[in-house]
C-alpha cells in the first residue's frame, strides 16, 4: 500500500478523536466545584472555558496549520522549545501520579452516592482501586483496551440520557442572567469556574498527535480542533443547564452529578448512571492516563532528564520501577489530602505556564519559516498574528492565575516548589551533561526538515 493511502484520517475522524478525549471524567470531576464558584452561570463558564482553552493551546493549532509533524506534540516541542523547556515539559508528565489519585477519589465519591457506607472507608477503597488498575497495566494494553472501549460507549450513552431526561426537568428561568444565584461568586467566581472547567476541555487539542495518520493535516487538523471544541462547547453547556437548573444551587454546589441524577432518575436508572456513567467515565480516564504515561516518561529517561534506573524493565518490557514510583506518588497524594480542586490546579498550572511560553515562542517560529507561514491555514498579517497570540498568552495566564487563586496556602507553596524544582533539576541535568542532546537534536532536525518542506 502506498504511503499516501495509509493516511486515512480526515476531518470527521479527527474531530471524533478530539471529542472522545474531552467528554469523560473531567465533566464529572469538575462540574460541582465550578457550580460552587459561579452558580447558575455555570453554562456561561463552560462556554468560556471551551473558548479560553482553545486559545490557551493556540500554539498547537497554529503549528498544525503550518507544518506536517508526524511526531505530534513531541515534534512540536522539539521544533519550538530550547532544551530546558523540552525537559520541563517532559518532567511535568510525572505529575500524572496526582491525576491517578484524583480519579480514584472521584470514583469513590460517586460510588458513595449509591452505597453511603463506602465513605467511611474512602482511603482504603481509593488505594484498592489504584492498586487494581496498576496491576492491570502489568498485563499489557490489549488486556484492558477492549474493556475500556465498552466503558467509553456506556458512559457516552449515560451522559446522553442524563442530558435529554434532565432538560425536561429544568427550571428555565435559572438560565436568565437576572435570576438568583447567577454570577453567585461575582466576576472572580466566574473566572475560577472557567479555569476549573478548562481541565475538562483540553482533549479537543489532542488530534495533533494524529498528524502522521491524517489526510492533508495542515488543513484537517486545525479544522478538527476547532470543530471538536465547538461541539464540546454545545454538549457541555447542555450538561451545565441540567446540572444547575433542576435543584437549588446550595444542593448541587461542590457536589458531584450524582445529586442531580438521583433527583431525575428512578433509583435503578440512577444506580446504572452512577456505575455506567460516572464511575466508568472516571475509570476510563484513570486507565488511559495510567497506560499512556509510561511512554513519554520512558522517553524522558532515555533522553537523560531522569536517572536511568527509573527505566528498568521486566523481561517483557514493563517499566516496573517507574510505575512503582508513580503508584507510590498517587498513594501519597491521597494521604496528603489536597482535595480535588488543588489536585486539578497542581496538574494544570505547570501545563499552562509552559503554554504561555509556547504561545510567545510560536510568533518567532512564523518569522523563522516565512514560506510555511504564507501557506499556513491561519495566515494573516504579522501584526494581527501578534495580537491573536497575545490574546492566547493572556488566556493561558488567566487560567494559571485563576487556578492558583483557588488553592489554599499549602497548595500554592506546593506548586511553587514543584515548578522551581522542575526547572532547577532540568538546568542541573543540562549543566552536568547528563542529557542526551544528540537525541533531542535529532528530533529537532527531523522537525526542522518537515518545517522546511512545508
Amino acid at each position: 500500500m502506498e504511503e499516501g493511502k495509509k493516511k486515512l484520517l480526515g476531518v470527521p475522524e479527527l474531530t471524533c478523536y478530539g471529542i472522545g478525549n474531552s467528554i469523560g471524567s473531567g465533566i464529572f470531576v469538575s462540574m460541582g466545584v465550578s457550580i460552587g464558584y459561579t452558580g447558575h452561570s455555570i453554562t456561561l463558564a463552560l462556554a468560556l472555558a471551551c473558548v479560553v482553552v482553545l486559545f490557551a493551546y493556540a500554539y498547537k493549532t497554529v503549528m498544525a496549520g503550518m507544518f506536517v509533524l508526524p511526531g505530534g506534540r513531541y515534534s512540536q516541542a522539539a521544533l519550538l522549545q530550547p532544551p530546558l523547556l523540552v525537559g520541563a515539559s517532559a518532567l511535568t508528565t510525572a505529575f500524572s501520579g496526582l491525576a491517578f489519585a484524583m480519579y480514584a477519589i472521584s470514583i469513590v465519591e460517586y460510588a458513595a452516592t449509591v452505597v453511603p457506607q463506602l465513605a467511611e472507608y474512602d482511603k482504603i477503597i481509593e488505594i484498592a482501586i489504584l492498586t487494581l488498575f496498576f496491576v492491570t497495566t502489568f498485563f499489557g494494553d490489549k488486556f484492558m483496551g477492549r474493556f475500556n472501549l465498552i466503558m467509553v460507549v456506556v458512559l457516552i450513552f449515560a451522559l446522553l440520557v442524563y442530558t435529554f431526561v434532565g432538560l425536561g426537568r429544568v427550571d428555565w428561568s435559572t438560565v436568565n442572567p437576572a435570576s438568583e444565584n447567577y454570577f453567585s461568586g461575582g466576576v472572580a467566581g466566574l473566572f475560577m469556574a472557567v479555569a476549573t472547567m478548562s481541565f475538562a476541555c483540553q482533549g479537543s487539542t489532542l488530534p495533533i498527535d494524529m498528524a502522521g495518520q491524517s489526510r492533508n493535516p495542515k488543513r484537517s487538523l486545525p479544522i478538527a480542533i476547532m470543530l471538536s471544541s465547538l461541539i464540546i462547547l454545545v454538549v457541555y453547556c447542555l450538561i451545565g443547564i441540567v446540572s444547575a437548573g433542576i435543584l437549588p444551587i446550595e444542593d448541587v454546589a461542590d457536589k458531584n452529578l450524582g445529586v442531580v441524577a438521583k433527583a431525575i432518575f428512578p433509583y435503578p436508572v440512577f444506580v446504572i448512571f452512577i456505575i455506567g456513567g460516572a464511575c466508568f467515565a472516571i475509570a476510563t480516564s484513570l486507565y488511559s492516563t495510567m497506560a499512556g504515561v509510561r511512554y513519554p516518561i520512558l522517553a524522558t529517561v532515555d533522553d537523560g532528564w531522569l536517572p536511568k534506573f527509573l527505566g528498568k524493565r521486566t523481561e517483557k518490557g514493563y517499566p516496573w520501577v517507574m510505575m512503582l514510583l508513580l503508584y507510590a506518588t498517587s498513594i501519597l497524594s491521597i494521604f496528603v489530602d489536597l482535595g480535588l480542586q488543588d489536585l486539578i490546579s497542581v496538574m494544570m498550572i505547570p501545563t499552562m505556564i509552559l503554554n504561555t511560553i509556547n504561545n510567545i515562542l510560536v510568533v518567532g517560529l512564523a518569522r523563522k519559516y516565512p514560506k510555511a507561514w504564507e501557506k499556513s491555514f491561519f495566515h494573516m498579517p504579522m501584526a494581527a498574528f501578534r495580537v491573536v497570540m497575545g490574546f492566547a498568552t493572556f488566556c493561558s495566564l488567566l487560567i494559571t492565575a485563576a487556578l492558583f487563586t483557588t488553592m489554599d496556602t499549602k497548595g500554592q507553596i506546593l506548586i511553587v516548589v514543584l515548578m522551581v524544582a522542575v526547572f532547577g533539576y532540568c538546568a542541573y541535568r543540562l549543566k552536568a551533561d547528563k542529557v542526551n542532546l544528540t537525541d533531542i537534536g535529532r528530533a529537532k532536525a527531523e522537525a526542522e526538515k518537515a518545517a522546511m518542506e512545508a
